[in-house]
């Protein structure tokens, strides 16, 4: 066993713990770290990697790199700052986030291979890009090849997503989510909170309410999976009752999300579907498509005069990007700029040029 605990400045090297294998647990139990390094915690292999109730302002790319775990545990109200693209790349048989903060996260932060992954009861400040793009589940094929017979499954519950300053479009965007099946795995997606606010989070009403977007949402990440739209519309559809952030805590509200977008969105027969108290338009491609999901958009021919008719941009690497944030945020082009820096700085800083990984 490997145990740091208490440490008010602890350092570690990049390359400390490089093809070190652990066959006990490696924990850290309140520590303070500014910043973990590139590869600072490469393991080849760990029994059981653990945190507990510490604080990390700064994780990079490949900060924590498991080749191979049993579990992967943060507890405790773990604070971590900002994490980095990339920035826990791990596999494990059981992967659990349970009651943590995080206040920046990037695409693909939780870069996740999983055989039973329990994420409950966190709290998400801000979503500078799609921190679930590459939450995988273990290949059934590699679980028959030893002899242990272990639960999978997903669970995504109680967890709180404060969206400052605004839900990036697709943000939650979790691909590989057609590999679980209720039929072999655990499901439970329930109570995960958002803000009654529309200006932050339109894209997200929209979809969940009329099927905005549903095509070019189930375009996202493609080629991981088809698992995007079921996943996102799961969370719209057992959410819990709305919440209001300060610096400080959330506070529930007695209105739920599916209330409130009833209020929240109003329809203009000239317009499409806007905010009801900003009069921001939440614009929709999917009715300017060839190629739309019929199995959530109702068809044109019967309802194109009911159903929303505005357009929302894809928040990705295209020029739609900028006009999608500017439709739900007063200041989101000075957001943008600031995120776009941060992630070039951040992918300097932590390339590493003789690994290879799928960015």
């Amino acid at each position: 066993n490997i145990e740091l605990t208490n440490i008010h400045r602890l350092q570690v090297k990049r390359y400390s713990f490089k093809d070190l294998r652990v066959t006990g647990r490696f924990y850290l139990g309140e520590v303070n770290m500014a910043s973990v390094v590139s590869m600072a915690f490469d393991f080849q292999y760990v029994k059981e990697f653990s945190v507990f109730a510490s604080k990390f302002d700064r994780i990079s790319m490949f900060g924590i790199k498991l080749v191979q775990c049993k579990e992967f545990n943060v507890l405790g109200m773990t604070h971590f700052a900002s994490l980095g693209a990339h920035a826990i790349k791990v596999k494990c048989d059981k992967f659990s986030l349970a009651y943590n903060w995080f206040g920046h996260v990037h695409d693909s932060s939780l870069d996740v291979e999983y055989g039973l992954c329990d994420i409950q009861g966190n709290t998400f400040n801000s979503l500078g890009g799609k921190p679930f793009l590459n939450m995988k589940p273990i290949d059934s094929s590699q679980k028959m090849e030893t002899n242990e017979i272990a639960m999978t499954g997903f669970v995504f519950r109680e967890n709180k997503f404060a969206s400052v300053p605004l839900l990036p479009f697709a943000s939650l965007a979790m691909p590989y989510f057609s590999l679980l099946s209720p039929t072999t795995s655990y499901l439970d997606i329930d109570s995960n909170q958002f803000p009654c606010s529309c200006q932050r989070l339109g894209w997200l009403l929209a979809f969940g309410k009329f099927g905005y977007n549903s095509h070019i949402l189930a375009e996202v990440g493609s080629t991981k999976g088809s698992g995007t739209t079921t996943f996102i519309k799961k969370l719209y559809d057992t959410a819990g009752p709305c919440m209001e952030c300060d610096h400080m805590e959330c506070l529930d509200m007695d209105s739920s999300l599916d209330t409130y977008t009833m209020t929240g969105l109003v329809y203009n027969s000239e317009e499409g579907v806007k905010c009801a108290a900003s009069g921001v338009l939440v614009r929709n491609y999917d009715d300017t498509s060839d190629k739309r999901d019929d199995s959530i958009v109702e068809s044109d021919s019967d309802h194109h005069n009911n159903t929303v008719s505005d357009k929302v941009d894809l928040d990705d690497d295209d020029d739609t990007n900028k006009d999608a944030n500017a439709a739900n945020s007063l200041k989101i082009d000075e957001y943008e700029k600031d995120q776009n820096s941060e992630s070039k700085i951040d992918y300097v800083n932590n390339m590493i040029t003789y690994v290879k990984e799928d960015v």
